[in-house]
């Protein structure tokens, strides 16, 4: 009797040992998931409050206005992409894709139609915003 009194608190203290190692474990996740969030606004706000300001040159008909406002973007993108990519997990493909179509959209000397203009736009304005919960 003794040895299984001793056998059911070695398992007790066992199962309490797993539980705390899980919490933990569970603590740092949501510590960097909270860190990763935190780090992830102010690398995805300026390259947000870019395409809102090209979106509305395009929907004030504007094009020349939103080529010459998205011409920073690649810039703005170089700096923010190796933020984001870390912190967006499996959303990262669909973001770079979308951020491609800006590229290419805006690429100097292009001359996009307001349809492909807003298309890229919003093409990255949408999984940007989900990403940072706006």
């Amino acid at each position: 009797m003794a040895l299984t009194v001793v056998g059911a608190i070695s398992l007790t203290a066992c199962s309490s040992q797993k539980e705390a190692a899980r919490q933990a474990t569970e603590t740092l996740a949501d510590t960097a998931r909270a860190t990763g969030q935190a780090a992830l606004a102010p690398a995805v706000q300026p390259v947000l409050d870019l395409l809102q300001q090209g979106a509305s040159e395009v929907k004030a008909g504007r094009l020349g206005g939103a080529v010459a406002t998205l011409g920073g973007f690649k810039v703005l993108w170089e700096k923010a992409a190796p933020v984001i990519q870390p912190l967006a997990g499996d959303k990262w493909p669909a973001i770079n894709t979308a951020a491609n179509t800006v590229l290419s959209t805006f690429d100097k000397g292009a001359t996009p139609d307001a349809a492909a203009a807003s298309a890229a736009i919003s093409g990255l304005i949408g999984p940007l915003s989900a990403l940072i919960g706006k």
